[in-house]
């Protein structure tokens, strides 16, 4: 019986090793990221397309049934599956910051320089407490395996499906695929800056991630 415990102590030592060091790709079935496809384990490949999204509210009701009628005529001939998602994400504030920053370096103006300044702070604050966020829209396609031209085929298809109703869409680059996968394991510390993605082998570990 003491050996019986003795193996089982052994067996559930080994499995939380393996578990510990566990690698980051093996947990979300990733293998691979290559251009503008992500590689799974299981041997299908995902490409992904952002949307960007229209208001209709800023539409006549004219306007609207004919965009209704445009986009059930362009995608009536869509009969493979795909999934469509929303996420929120801190806003982009990048180019508002450099436009108010240009602008405070050609003033002259002491009242216009503090207004500015505070401007910008304002919106700095806004973007580091995260309380400014923006919905971004996303659709996925995939093939079983193999098939890279397919999927890219495909994905310039549903552009071009997209672009017919004057809506925009664009095929995610290999980055903007890893910042993807990094928002939905870590909305929290997720940064729409472009960030370091140099291929890595990270270890998850009982007390922190390491990257080796």
């Amino acid at each position: 019986m003491n050996a019986f415990w003795k193996k089982k102590k052994n067996d559930s030592n080994e499995l939380l090793k393996k578990a510990r060091q566990t690698t980051a790709n093996e947990f979300i079935n990733v293998q691979d990221v290559r251009g503008s496809i992500l590689y799974a384990k299981d041997g299908a490949l995902f490409a992904f397309l952002r949307i960007q999204p229209i208001s209709l509210d800023l539409l006549s009701p004219r306007e609207k049934e004919s965009k209704i009628r445009n986009f059930a005529a362009e995608f009536s001939a869509e009969k493979r599956s795909y999934k469509f998602f929303s996420i929120s994400r801190p806003v982009d504030i990048s180019r508002l910051i450099n436009r108010l920053t240009l602008l405070l370096s050609e003033s002259t103006d002491p009242i216009q320089k503090e207004i500015l300044k505070a401007e910008s702070a304002e919106i700095v604050s806004f973007s580091m407490t995260g309380e400014v966020t923006e919905r971004q829209f996303y659709l996925i396609i995939w093939e079983s395996s193999g098939g890279e031209k397919d999927l890219l085929r495909r994905a310039h298809e549903l552009e071009n499906r997209f672009e017919n109703c004057e809506i925009t869409a664009e095929l995610c680059d290999r980055s903007t695929i890893i910042q993807l996968l990094n928002l939905f394991s870590n909305p929290n510390y997720a940064h729409l800056e472009d960030s370091d993605v140099t291929p890595g082998i990270p270890i998850l570990t009982n007390e922190r991630i390491m990257s080796i």
